[in-house]
């Protein structure tokens, strides 16, 4: 295999990692101006993805999330490829990846939740690259689902923590962040677009986690039992 050249480098090796103590168990990772030419990149995926309009079950019919996405191979481009083999010598363990979502404007969000599709969230790592549009990233602590608000809007409570990740930057939320906090996207003032791409990993260690996940349907009548998500085409 040929050494990598410095000009073929896609992600800035050397940026510091500003580590950020969500509580003592839980932590985000800040790499700020990771991607080189963020612009670029961000131009390329979102030209040369296969978008799809993910929906989920909820009582009884499918609704669509607002916003798109798409699995991605880890070796389908260089940014790609180096971003998996950096935090894989960064953290000392192998990510699954990579999933793309694509916020087409400031009316596509994601509400406050977790992965706890993950089940083991004890000891779990989630990095994520974002291109493109600065929008808020809203950290809070876990309360009973009636105190957290339908759209993930922050401010609710006076707890939130709020970054501003975009233009090439990449968060690692680690340690118990996933069982203990929520995070999300809220909607936001603006027209332009907004990429991340995701990477996970978990210990796999201590008590799964048996809830219904996001992505499980909800589903209440007596007809046959319909997945709880699918996908289709972008309309």
């Amino acid at each position: 295999m040929s050494e990598t050249r410095p000009d073929d480098l896609r992600i800035d090796r050397r940026a510091s990692i500003d580590r950020r103590q969500l509580d003592a168990t839980s932590w985000v990772d800040v790499v700020e101006r990771f991607v080189v030419d963020a612009a670029a990149e961000f131009a390329a995926i979102r030209e040369q993805t296969p978008w799809q309009q993910n929906e989920i079950l909820r009582y009884d019919k499918y609704v669509p999330e607002k916003r798109l996405g798409a699995g991605l191979p880890a070796d389908r481009s260089p940014l790609l490829r180096q971003t998996s083999l950096h935090l894989r010598s960064t953290y000392r363990v192998e990510f699954s990846g990579v999933g793309a979502l694509l916020y087409r404007d400031g009316d596509d969000f994601q509400g406050l939740h977790s992965d706890r599709e993950m089940r083991w969230l004890d000891d779990t790592l989630i990095a994520i690259v974002v291109l493109g549009e600065r929008r808020p990233f809203v950290f809070r602590k876990r309360v009973p689902l009636s105190s957290n608000p339908v759209r993930g809007q922050s401010g609710q409570l006076g707890d939130d923590i709020v970054l501003l990740p975009g233009e090439g930057d990449m968060l690692v939320m680690g340690g118990a962040a996933q069982r203990d906090w929520l995070h999300g996207i809220p909607a936001a003032d603006t027209d332009q677009a907004r990429i991340s791409l995701t990477w996970r990993w978990t210990s796999r260690r201590g008590r799964p986690d048996t809830n219904p996940a996001y992505s499980d349907g909800r589903q209440f009548s007596d007809v046959a039992r319909q997945p709880g998500s699918r996908s289709r085409p972008p309309g």
